[in-house]
């Protein structure tokens, strides 16, 4: 396989499960925050799917650790300047989108690897139900320290950022590498991603907002 196919597929394979996991989540705070109950019970249904279990890892996670070692090991073979290290510069709707979609890329790894394990990691290991997720997440982002400091809520919202970014960003390099809009349209693309990036990052910081002042009820 030829160096573009790679960037075609790894671009792919992090654009379409990101945006899935982006939505899900969204979904499923956007339902707190019209009420516990309603909550509660998509959290339910998911917990006694198994089908929804199976195609959330294989649609969702198994991409993206995909699509996160594709990019670790891209990086580790090349060198600045380098013939590869050229090949990867997909089109970028703004000059300094490349260097801005890489910062993301380490924002994001780092808070995924840690939303996970606090909890999917916890559920999958028994310690917790998938009905305590909303209390467990309301608690850590209203928790405060240093001087009333609430760091992990802070982290989300940079983590919700970098998510914002990267998937629009993705999303920008998936539908250019594999020609689904044509090099006239990519302009309008990129405004379009960057619009709906700052939705998304909009609509997560309210989520977070909401969650970490107690106002749902």
């Amino acid at each position: 396989m030829t160096g573009w196919n790679w960037l075609r597929w790894h671009s792919l394979l992090g654009a379409v499960p990101l945006a899935g996991y982006l939505l899900l989540h969204l979904l499923g705070q956007a339902l707190a925050l019209r009420g516990n109950a309603l909550q509660l019970g998509f959290q339910a249904l998911l917990e006694r799917s198994v089908l929804l279990s199976v195609l959330e890892i294989g649609l969702i996670y198994l991409p993206l650790c995909a699509h996160a070692g594709l990019g670790l090991w891209r990086v580790a073979r090349s060198e600045p300047g380098s013939a590869a290290e050229s090949e990867r510069q997909a089109p970028s709707p703004h000059g300094w989108g490349r260097s801005l979609q890489r910062l993301s890329a380490f924002v994001l790894l780092l808070f995924l690897v840690f939303h996970i394990w606090q909890f999917d990691g916890r559920l999958w290991l028994g310690e917790l139900r998938r009905p305590d997720f909303l209390p467990e997440l309301c608690a850590s982002l209203s928790s405060t320290a240093f001087g009333g400091i609430p760091f992990v809520a802070l982290g989300y919202l940079l983590g919700v950022a970098a998510a914002a970014v990267h998937a629009t960003q993705g999303l920008y390099d998936a539908c250019s590498s594999w020609g689904w809009v044509s090099p006239a349209r990519r302009e309008r693309l990129g405004r379009a991603c960057l619009v709906g990036g700052i939705a998304l990052f909009a609509v997560g910081a309210l989520i977070i907002v909401q969650l970490a002042t107690g106002s749902v009820s």
